[in-house]
């Protein structure tokens, strides 16, 4: 059975149990069906948007271009930020950090008392799996490539990068970082783990066997996050210079660099168009570059929609899909023509997005 997102209000004189799904549902004054639990859905490729002011999930058909279901997250915390899936696509991992990002990153300084935490929720059912307590805010929890561990790292001046076992969520270890780390990401071989610290002008290289730190590789100052390409590089973002660096997850080296005018956010690299897609932070724009002659050269803008803040190809790099924070909107890009086709409107200041196709 699945959970059509109509709403159907509950009437407050009739209070009864059901059986749904598995899970017994109680009903309450006032409450509508898309508060519930979600049903098991039909199978079909999808985007998961995760919705800070909503506490929500919105779950995107990738064919009909429209908002299939949502999953309620309010059990699990406030402020959900940022979103991961497993490699086998049964799995979504949730930072629960009790801050609100849209205060902006700084604001973290003033926050010390906030704790931190992580869901993960199925995929398919949109069941809490796991909840797992954290001592600070975190940015982001990610799956291992072999989906064995959840990392994460708190976002203090004491840093650390927490391990956890993905099946049970317990700890398995902590290694000490340093001064506001933020996100985490993998390498495509699942071999390294990378973090800016926030308050540095290094990436930290963590091995995904051994648990250690490997190596520093050194960048523009007070980087802001890194992101993975599907080029097997890291984009590493810096909102302070203004720049972005590239590191080769091979050598482990920074090989290239690129200068932009505007205040960089997430980073997506197109396989196909030789293009790396930057979301222009706080602003309803994308940038695009392209790279000839051993140089990056700007190509153009996309009108996306207000505070571009995530973004992310589908497989065969034909379409892109841009998060507006402050929109409440996903807009669908053409890649190759670079025009939007639509905006799809979704939860309250979305921040994060996944696709499962």
């Amino acid at each position: 059975m699945v959970l059509k997102r109509k709403l159907y209000s509950i009437s407050a004189s009739i209070c009864v149990g059901l059986i749904w799904g598995g899970f017994l549902v109680s009903c309450k004054s006032k409450k509508t069906m898309e508060e519930l639990v979600p049903m098991l859905e039909t199978d079909y490729p999808k985007a998961y948007i995760v919705n800070g002011g909503s506490n929500t999930i919105s779950i995107i058909d990738l064919n009909e271009l429209s908002v299939k279901n949502i999953i309620q997250l309010t059990e699990i915390g406030r402020f959900p930020h940022h979103i991961n899936i497993s490699s086998d696509g049964k799995k979504l991992a949730v930072a629960t950090p009790e801050h609100d990002f849209t205060l902006g990153h700084a604001a973290l300084h003033n926050a010390t008392d906030k704790k931190g935490g992580i869901a993960v929720i199925d995929a398919k059912s949109g069941s809490t799996l796991l909840k797992i307590a954290l001592p600070n805010t975190i940015f982001n929890a990610v799956f291992s490539v072999d989906g064995s561990e959840i990392w994460s790292a708190s976002a203090t001046h004491s840093g650390e990068m927490f391990i956890f076992d993905a099946t049970n969520g317990v700890l398995k270890t902590k290694v000490a970082l340093g001064a506001d780390p933020s996100e985490v990401v993998f390498s495509k071989d699942g071999k390294y783990v990378f973090v800016a610290l926030g308050e540095s002008s290094f990436v930290y290289v963590l091995n995904s066997q051994t648990k250690a730190i490997v190596k520093t590789i050194k960048v523009d100052a007070f980087p802001t996050n890194v992101w993975a390409g599907v080029d097997d590089k890291i984009y590493v973002e810096n909102k302070v210079a203004q720049t972005i660096n590239i590191i080769d997850t091979k050598t482990l080296t920074v090989i290239d660099y690129l200068d932009v005018v505007f205040t960089p956010g997430q980073i997506a690299y197109n396989q196909t168009l030789n293009e790396l897609w930057i979301c222009q932070a706080g602003e309803n724009k994308v940038a695009y570059f392209e790279r000839k002659n051993n140089l990056w050269s700007f190509r153009g803008t996309i009108i996306s929609g207000d505070d571009a803040h995530a973004i992310t190809f589908t497989k065969d790099m034909k379409r892109a899909y841009v998060v507006n924070q402050k929109g409440n909107t996903v807009s669908v890009i053409d890649a190759n023509t670079h025009l939007k086709r639509k905006d799809i409107a979704v939860g309250s200041l979305p921040n994060g997005i996944v696709l499962k196709e």
